[in-house]
């Protein structure tokens, strides 16, 4: 390429480049062989979602573990209610993260559910759902509330009143959700929870990125490099494959609808609360299960490090 360049030009150009790269790159990638694609295609999809719930869970550390305290909801309460309010709360977990459902969480319930406080009030005599909801919007944004949401429901696309009403805002770390016109003897709920912190989307992403790229890159490596191995160590590597995958297996399952937000783990089946991403590896056997998968994983790498058997070659005689 030098020799055929033009006069003072040291460097291809970037289609050249990228002619090259694409080239040396598909001729490295033939070499890996037909299993090692389908090894880093599963490694990829376990590492991705694993990086997911563990990019969620790092967002989460520096949050308190349990679920706000009572005082802290009966604080806040007059910033929130515009109407008189029961001086008791009642604490829903005490985790922040708690999961009362675990037994049928594969069979449909809700599984991880978040920790809330509540405090209940009565209803203004004479006044609509949606009347309640733009006073509780009006005190929360005149108290410092910010994102102040709010959300109604209609027994139909043709009634005229609503049935029940939901605000939400955050402040200060905290999530405060009102439910209006539920069916209670009250009629007006707050709930107060921790707020998802500022980076968790992004933590999360980054995490299954992150994990997807390390486990296909992983999956590669290995089974390139027990191509030249024996017999036997490619035996045991393939039977360490599958105790990875039936180990992993459950808890990534669970983690796809966790981290989509609906079925086994819907924070919001029960009024609003933050999205938790990790809440697939919190289900019932297969937290342990995916920390054990870490020893087959170990054994592959000792496979890979293994040294080779010496070629032993016999004199040919002529």
């Amino acid at each position: 390429m030098l020799d055929a360049a033009e006069p003072e030009r040291s460097r291809p150009a970037v289609r050249e480049a990228a002619l090259l790269v694409r080239h040396g790159l598909g001729r490295r990638v033939a070499e890996f062989g037909r299993r090692a694609f389908v090894v880093a295609a599963i490694a990829g999809v376990l590492g991705g979602l694993s990086g997911i719930a563990l990019g969620s869970w790092l967002s989460w550390r520096d949050v308190d573990p349990m679920a706000p305290d009572k005082a802290t909801a009966i604080s806040l309460a007059p910033t929130v209610l515009p109407v008189p309010f029961d001086e008791r709360a009642d604490q829903f977990g005490r985790k922040t993260f708690w999961n009362p459902y675990s037994k049928e969480t594969l069979f449909g319930g809700t599984g991880v559910r978040v920790g809330r406080t509540s405090v209940t009030a009565n209803m203004p005599p004479r006044s609509g759902v949606e009347q309640v909801a733009a006073a509780v919007s009006q005190q929360m944004r005149g108290h410092g509330w910010r994102d102040v949401r709010t959300e109604v429901q209609r027994n139909g696309p043709q009634a005229e009143a609503a049935v029940v009403a939901e605000v939400t805002g955050t402040r200060g770390g905290y999530l405060a959700a009102v439910q209006i016109g539920q069916t209670s003897t009250t009629g007006l709920n707050l709930d107060v929870m921790w707020a998802e912190p500022p980076g968790h989307v992004r933590d999360t992403v980054l995490g299954g990125v992150a994990g997807a790229l390390l486990g296909a890159l992983f999956g590669l490596f290995t089974a390139r490099r027990m191509r030249r191995q024996g017999p036997s160590l490619q035996r045991a590597y393939s039977r360490l494959c599958v105790a990875t995958l039936l180990m992993l297996t459950p808890a990534c399952l669970g983690n796809i609808p966790t981290s989509t937000g609906s079925l086994l783990a819907n924070t919001q089946r029960n009024g609003h609360g933050p999205s938790v991403y990790w809440g697939g590896f919190v289900i019932r056997g297969a937290e342990p299960l995916a920390i054990l998968s870490l020893l087959p994983i170990l054994a592959i790498v000792v496979c890979c490090l293994w040294p080779q058997r010496a070629t032993v070659r016999t004199p040919t005689t002529a």
